[in-house]
């Protein structure tokens, strides 16, 4: 024998299982929304982790070329001055190839228009590098900035490939794309700070230079 359904009993489980489909998808929601920001902290400390290297192994590569970086050294004495001032940012790091291992540190992970090159003779050009670096680093003078993400701006527009000069007098920050209007930066000195947009002129200011040049891949 059937009883016949409340249906006021029905309603209330609709209702029920409204709300727990309501709560299920808010909690999927904020955990989504905590996995994205774990995974912008990774890239970001990972980033970190890859400057380091190249601060560390741009110090010993100077410390063996009469305290030069690889930028401040003529082609024909070993460096990449020429290749750099012509805008070839890869031509640096190569020269640097025995201290910096391996090619992939050398693109951010949070940079999606870059790929890593499967080796420093194959496929390795300024595509495969995420990292500007100045051109008149260096590490006498430890506040200046030695490398960095290459998603910079420059009175609100984002710059391209190529070298760019930069006055104190010119408003300079990061762009959305790698860590939302945060970069991170090597200093001359070997140490890597991540600065915000508002916080990149006052760091370009204190390395004490009228210009800094920053070649971009």
């Amino acid at each position: 024998m059937q009883f016949p359904r409340n249906k006021s009993t029905a309603a209330i489980s609709r209702i029920e299982i409204v709300v727990v489909v309501a709560a299920v998808t808010v909690l999927l929601s904020l955990a989504v929304v905590g996995i994205m920001r774990a995974k912008g902290r990774a890239r970001t400390v990972c980033c970190n982790c890859n400057l380091k290297q190249v601060g560390l192994a741009f110090r010993v590569w100077e410390g063996d070329n009469g305290t030069n970086f690889p930028m401040r050294v003529s082609i024909t004495n070993g460096g990449a001055m020429e290749s750099i001032q012509a805008g070839r940012v890869f031509s640096s790091f190569q020269v640097a190839s025995n201290e910096l291992s391996t090619p992939r540190i050398l693109v951010c992970p949070a940079d999606s228009a870059r790929l890593p090159a499967p080796s420093w003779s194959s496929n390795f050009n300024d595509q495969a590098v995420s990292y500007f670096l100045s051109l008149d680093a260096v590490d006498t003078n430890p506040n200046m900035l030695l490398s960095g993400d290459r998603n910079l701006t420059m009175n609100g527009a984002a710059l391209g490939h190529g070298v760019h000069q930069f006055t104190t007098n010119q408003a300079f920050g990061w762009t959305s794309g790698f860590h939302k209007n945060r970069g991170n930066v090597a200093m001359a000195d070997g140490s890597v700070q991540i600065l915000t947009s508002a916080a990149l002129s006052p760091a370009l200011a204190s390395s004490e230079l009228a210009t800094n040049r920053f070649a971009i891949p």
